[in-house]
């Protein structure tokens, strides 16, 4: 368990449960394990007296004290006694042990996900989507299994144990012939070769399991999420081969999981047997009677149950470990963006932007280079130029998406990396090529701009973004539930959401990130109209590959592609650089 310390305090809030679940584990555990052969011992020899049923006619004088006139019926219900006290105590045990690690895993997953939102963009791009949800869904689940059962487990077992080596020294002191039976328990610590052994060689296999099982997670979320491409391509035989593929990887490694595992109890139990001929050989030289030999017998093997089960724990612990390493992934990885220990106030922004002689990589591919550009504060800009020559990365770097590696980005003079994220990004508004909206109503996704926003705020951005009419047709209006992603609307009708939430957020800086380039002519001409407005009086980038929706900028840029990385080649008007840029005069002169 010392792979697990450092995340003890999540056990913290629920301390007081699990004491009362580990003191109800242990009473419950030795309850049945100490009770039980001493049932043989020493009552079922007062029921069944000289091989038939009925009282001898001394009974104990223990029993007689407690029973009175009703010693048969006394010890009748004492086996359902027994049992009845193992089966509350175990019952309420397991109840808040598993609460424990349900409450856990809750803080556990949380903090995972939490952890997701902090990281950068960059890390999000280099990991599968499907990956990374199996690490927050499935290792957690794991996780969450391993807990409740190992530490349950881990208290009722060594009650039990306890309750049977008890018994075993109580009979022994009572009847010294029994004390040979004790030799069977020198046995134990033999016990722990086999179990040991088996656990390193399951360790690494179940690392492998759950890796595997976060690629099967991967296969399907990527399969879901793109539909339409794999019913056009008609790849539905090669996904389903794909998943196969995954799938038989994934058995293969659970079954070496499982393998290992289940070779834990029959070890366990041909080491107990030996140990119990022993103990058996030992005590009929000192003339053991048959009935002083059950309920050692019962005692002794009731002490080695709980070793059996707590090697299966171990097993379980490996395949925690692993689904901890996944976790860990996630959770150590390092925080790119930071906000600054003493963050500047930005105040009131204007939205005048500068670069500043700004570079940015991904690893080794230098994807902007030499960018010095300043925009003025209301300025409307158009980003044109080759694919991947860097657009969508510099827009991205306003709101430190991304961190520039050499350089300073600049609002208002002041410098992104000085400021708090929160504090910059709410001066923000981003309308992107494909608007995410998420499950909910119409009116919750728009209060995305603003959540304290009233619902005449909402109307008035909606109106603005040219949506309250087709809102209202929606059947329930603005309380409509959409499904994920805005299932339930068209591609022009989730975009014009998101410039109604653009417009309620009223951010002076605003980014338009081909916002119309998924759209028909028709919608596109209709939306145009709306982001005409929104980027009035706003400080606009707008990024677009059709030349038709920047026909409102008064600047463009050109980006191309360079051997050191995407630089700006051309700034000015329309006019200006379609007179001395090539690059942007082939590009208009094809679509126009």
């Amino acid at each position: 368990m010392k792979r697990f310390r450092p995340y003890f305090h999540y056990i913290k809030p629920v301390r007081v449960k699990l004491i009362l679940g580990v003191i109800a584990g242990l009473i419950g555990g030795a309850a049945l394990s100490a009770g039980f052969p001493l049932m043989i011992d020493k009552v079922f020899p007062v029921i069944f007296a000289d091989g038939k049923t009925g009282l001898t006619e001394e009974a104990p004088e223990w029993l007689s004290y407690i029973a009175g006139n009703n010693v048969l019926m006394v010890a009748c219900l004492m086996l359902p006694a027994v049992f009845l006290v193992s089966g509350v105590f175990s019952y309420f045990g397991k109840l808040l042990l598993n609460y424990v690690g349900l409450k856990v895993l809750e803080d556990l997953r949380l903090d995972v996900f939490r952890r997701l939102q902090k990281l950068s963009l960059g890390f999000h791009g280099k990991q599968k989507g499907g990956d990374l949800l199996s690490r927050v869904m499935s290792d957690t689940m794991l996780m969450q299994q391993v807990l409740s059962k190992v530490v349950f487990e881990m208290v009722v077992q060594p009650g039990a144990l306890i309750g049977s080596i008890g018994v075993l020294i109580y009979l022994s002191l009572q009847d010294s012939s029994v004390f040979f039976m004790l030799i069977g328990l020198m046995t134990v610590p033999l016990c722990v070769f086999p179990i040991r052994s088996l656990t390193k060689r399951l360790a690494k296999k179940a690392a492998l399991m759950v890796g595997k099982q976060g690629d099967v997670s991967a296969v399907v979320s990527e399969n879901l999420a793109s539909q339409p491409t794999v019913r056009a391509y008609m790849m539905e035989d090669d996904q389903v081969a794909k998943l196969k593929e995954n799938t038989e990887s994934f058995l293969k490694h659970n079954m070496g999981v499982l393998k290992y595992r289940y070779l834990i109890s029959p070890s366990v139990e041909i080491v107990s047997a030996v140990g119990v001929g022993i103990a058996i050989y030992f005590g009929s030289q000192q003339g053991l009677t048959l009935d002083k030999f059950l309920p050692l017998l019962v005692a002794l093997y009731t002490a080695y149950a709980p070793i059996k089960k707590l090697g299966n724990l171990s097993s379980m612990i490996k395949e925690g470990e692993a689904a901890l390493d996944r976790l860990e992934f996630v959770l150590l990885s390092k925080e790119e963006i930071l906000d600054p220990e003493d963050a500047k106030d930005l105040g009131n922004v204007k939205g005048d932007i500068t670069f500043r002689n700004c570079e940015f990589s991904y690893g080794e591919h230098v994807i902007l280079s030499d960018i010095n550009v300043t925009v003025n504060a209301g300025e409307t800009v158009a980003l044109v130029g080759e694919s991947g020559a860097g657009k969508s990365t510099l827009v991205s770097l306003i709101p430190r998406f991304f961190e520039v590696q050499k350089g300073d980005v600049m609002v208002d003079g002041i410098s992104v990396g000085d400021v708090r994220k929160h504090d910059l990004r709410h001066n923000i508004a981003l309308v992107s090529q494909q608007p995410l909206l998420f499950r909910g109503t119409v009116a919750e996704n728009i209060l995305i701009g603003k959540p304290e926003a009233d619902r005449d705020a909402v109307i008035a951005a909606a109106k603005n973004a040219s949506a309250h009419e087709f809102i209202l047709s929606l059947p329930d209006g603005y309380e409509t539930e959409l499904g994920e992603r805005g299932e339930g609307l068209s591609g022009g009708q989730r975009q014009r959401v998101a410039i109604a939430r653009a417009f309620l957020k009223d951010a002076p800086i605003l980014i338009l990130d081909e916002a119309t380039s998924a759209l028909d002519t028709d919608s596109e001409a209709q939306i145009q109209e709306s982001l005409r407005d929104l980027s009035e009086g706003r400080t606009t980038f707008m990024i677009a590959h059709r030349f038709s929706s920047i026909r409102d900028a008064k600047r463009i840029l050109v980006f191309a592609k360079t051997p050191d990385g995407g630089k700006i080649v051309a700034d000015g008007s329309h006019d200006e650089i379609y007179e001395t840029c090539g690059i942007y005069r082939s590009l208009y002169d094809k679509q126009s």
